[in-house]
């Protein structure tokens, strides 16, 4: 009898598995869900496809298996009970929790444990607390979790094969890589094109991105996998493992199925890209060729500075010079505009010109001077290419940094030209080593607890009321053993005031002062201005552990770089002239650092 996934009737199916009989009344129905990181975005579903793929290939009981469409409509759901109604009466619900959607997972398991007590609720993804007991403990509306960073594919094999095995009773310790589990298994990449198995879903979901003005978001894995130990890091492939690579044909096919589906590029997760050299650049050129873009390009962390350069000038002869030969625009003003050519460039990735602060954060990288050479050289193929250069990573109030090293990489900055260059927020993710309390007493590491209430830095806000105004919490550094809480409090200040000083006021000073010293001359002009206190008592507030939890986004209810452009824009007069009464007082010096 044909089974009516709808129905609550229940059916006998009965299948031979290596000459046995395994009995099932219905086929189990397994649900995902991963809301965006704002409602104007898709939704990343690709983890629920692998394990699907993964599943078919290598699972006992795949045809026992009814694996329901991933929600993606997340700019029509006003509630989470409209989530469910695409996914109602399943048998195993798997949440991807991440630092920007796990209230959304959290009140969707708990409005199912309410509604659906009987299913089995599984949460996986980054923002788990295994280094906070507490945290694990409020969060009974899950049954099952997977330790973060590691492969949902044999985690849900596993909880698969037991589930039909054992009339739906699963231990947890029979399960890969469940938090009271011992057992860990490595997953292969695959060696089947995921994207050709689930064409009709991806193509489905890229129309709705279309028709509906969103970011057309896919990501696409050629590796997983990094030999890398950084304290911040929370990578979905896993840390400190080998990297793993997928066959280079798949890899083709994977990008002619996007691309078929209608998707003009996709996010490339590895985590490396270069670490092998010559496959990794015939998959982008090839690509490239095929008018397709991988994009946010994070490259290999070798501390060979050759190897690097190289690694950039072999880039630029794949996409050629000059804007003629780049992929033309789409049109529009909407999210389907055509995708900046910045996206494409290999990041500029920095974190912190200190080489104290990458060593106390485990980062293997360049060290600091030659960090700037292939600065320079990136700037300077930009500029001979004629592409825009790509912003600078860099992360504010690293441990082990200062004041001092904050104010030198506006040097940087200013000499790289790179505006959109805003250090990130450190977000303490609690499963890296970052929020490891023995870490964070060895360091001196004082946290605050912050939300953030919009999308990104930009400040473009969600659209419906499931996204509109939502607070997203997260554990941020207040101070530490090498800077004060006020030091935190004047660099979150300068950090957004930074690049519009340098861009409007500071060019009239080039060569009579560096960039870091105009930047802590104008922080000291700021203080004695009218409403530089508003500002100021805010930032106070927000670093403050015994005050009420604030938006590290706004300021006082305003997007904060709106904030202080608008104080800049009034201050500039008085700037201006305690500027040229210091330049003329202190005498002539070198700008440092430029390229």
């Amino acid at each position: 009898m044909k089974h009516n996934v709808y129905s609550s009737q229940l059916s006998s199916t009965h299948a031979i598995y290596n000459g046995k009989y395994s009995t099932m009344k219905r086929k189990l129905k397994v649900a995902f869900i991963n809301p965006p990181h704002a409602d104007w975005s898709l939704a990343n579903n690709m983890t629920y496809l692998m394990m699907q793929s993964h599943y078919r290939h290598y699972g006992k009981h795949p045809d026992q298996v009814e694996w329901l469409p991933a929600p993606y409509k997340f700019n029509e759901y006003q509630n989470v009970e409209e989530i469910y109604n695409e996914i109602p009466n399943a048998d195993v619900y798997l949440f991807s929790s991440y630092a920007w959607n796990y209230d959304i997972c959290d009140d969707l398991a708990t409005y199912i444990k309410e509604v659906q007590p009987s299913a089995h609720r599984i949460v996986g993804g980054p923002h788990i607390g295994t280094h906070d007991k507490s945290f694990l403990d409020t969060r009974t509306m899950y049954d099952f979790i997977c330790q973060p960073t590691k492969p949902g594919e044999v985690f849900m094999e596993d909880f698969i094969n037991c589930y039909i095995d054992n009339d739906g009773t699963v231990e947890p310790s029979d399960v890969s890589w469940e938090l009271r589990s011992l057992i860990q298994r490595r997953c292969e990449m695959p060696d089947y094109s995921i994207y050709e198995e689930h064409f009709d879903y991806i193509k489905e979901t890229c129309t709705h991105a279309y028709q509906n003005k969103l970011e057309p978001f896919i990501v696409i894995e050629t590796t997983r996998g990094c030999p890398y130990k950084c304290v911040y890091c929370e990578w979905g492939g896993g840390i400190d493992t080998k990297i793993l690579k997928k066959d280079l044909d798949i890899v083709k096919r994977d990008i002619l199925s996007i691309k078929n589906a209608g998707f003009r590029d996709a996010y490339l997760t590895d985590a490396n890209f270069g670490a092998f050299e010559e496959r990794d650049l015939e998959i982008f050129a090839f690509a490239w060729q095929n008018n397709f873009n991988l994009t946010d390009i994070s490259t290999m962390k070798s501390k060979d500075l050759t190897r690097r350069k190289r690694l950039v000038d072999k880039w630029f002869e794949i996409v050629g010079s000059g804007f003629e030969t780049h992929s033309p625009s789409q049109g529009g003003t909407d999210m389907w505009g055509e995708t900046e050519h910045i996206s494409i460039v290999p990041t500029v990735s920095i974190q912190s010109i200190s080489d104290e602060a990458m060593a106390v954060s485990k980062r293997v990288d360049l060290d600091t001077e030659d960090k700037l050479e292939l600065t320079r050289h990136i700037e300077k193929r930009c500029r001979e290419e004629g592409f825009p250069v790509p912003a600078l990573e860099l992360i504010l109030a690293m441990p082990g940094s200062t004041l001092e090293d904050f104010y030198r990489e506006l040097d940087i900055i200013w000499s790289f030209k790179a505006w959109g260059s805003f250090r990130h927020d450190y977000m303490f993710l609690p499963d890296s080593t970052l929020s490891d309390p023995e870490y964070k007493n060895q360091y001196d590491i004082q946290t605050v607890d912050v939300y953030s209430d919009l999308a990104d830095e930009a400040g473009i806000d969600n659209w419906g009321s499931l996204y509109k105004a939502k607070r997203n919490e997260f554990k941020t550094i207040a101070s530490c053993y090498s800077f004060t809480r006020e030091d935190m409090i004047e660099m979150w200040i300068m950090n957004h005031a930074g690049n519009k000083l340098l861009q409007d006021i500071y060019p009239k000073f080039e060569g009579q002062i560096s960039p870091a010293d105009f930047g802590k001359q104008c922080y000291k002009t700021f203080k004695q201005l009218p409403g530089f206190n508003e500002i100021y008592n805010y930032v106070d507030d927000l670093y403050n552990p015994n005050t009420p939890m604030k938006s590290i986004k706004r300021i006082n209810n305003q997007q904060r770089t709106e904030v202080i452009n608008t104080f800049i824009d009034n201050a500039a007069p008085a700037i201006y002239s305690e500027m040229f009464v210091h330049t003329e007082s202190e005498p002539k010096r070198n700008v440092e650092w430029q390229l």
